[in-house]
């Protein structure tokens, strides 16, 4: 044997008794526990944004028929529509509909220019007609979007509120 091979054989077997020497000493140590995030934050998590992909979904469904600053009544319905289905993502998640999931709602209310007047003005807009209306529908489609086994079409109540809203306004 020659003594580059011999070389060879000592460093290879000097890194083979390095690494069982560290894997002994790590079995002899205790294992580090990790920080982990409680189970109701990753709910709450998962259910932001659960609600922020509804209102992406929506606006692309609605696409041009999407209220605008000069419909009161269908941006009404819009935003309480949006309520109802984000308490129901909030049930399926097991967490409390709060702040945390009304802020994607709240960021459509300020870009249609509706978000003065704080929390009374989103209890004004959830008392009027379109309202409840779009509370009860968003409810609905809401139970529906979360339901596992649901076949029909996600989030039809608001596109069918939009299309008769659009026929009436050409007669």
């Amino acid at each position: 044997m020659d003594l580059q091979t011999l070389c060879i054989i000592v460093i290879i077997g000097g890194a083979i008794a390095m690494l069982v020497r560290a894997t002994a000493s790590a079995a002899k140590r205790p294992t580090v526990q990790r920080h982990r995030l409680p189970k109701e934050t990753i709910a709450l998590d998962d259910a932001l944004g659960k609600v922020n992909e509804t209102v992406r979904i929506v606006q692309e469904l609605l696409g041009t028929r999407a209220p605008g600053r000069r419909d009161p009544g269908g941006t009404r319905f819009y935003i309480a529509y949006l309520i109802g289905v984000a308490r129901e993502i909030a049930k399926m998640n097991g967490v409390a509909y709060g702040p945390a999931l009304e802020t994607p709602i709240r960021m459509e209310m300020i870009r249609l220019g509706i978000a003065e007047g704080g929390p009374e003005a989103l209890a004004r807009l959830l008392a009027s007609e379109e309202g409840e209306n779009g509370l009860a529908s968003g409810e609905l489609d809401g139970r529906d979007a979360c339901a596992g086994n649901y076949a029909g079409p996600y989030f039809a109540r608001i596109q069918s509120y939009f299309e008769s809203a659009a026929v009436s306004d050409d007669d």
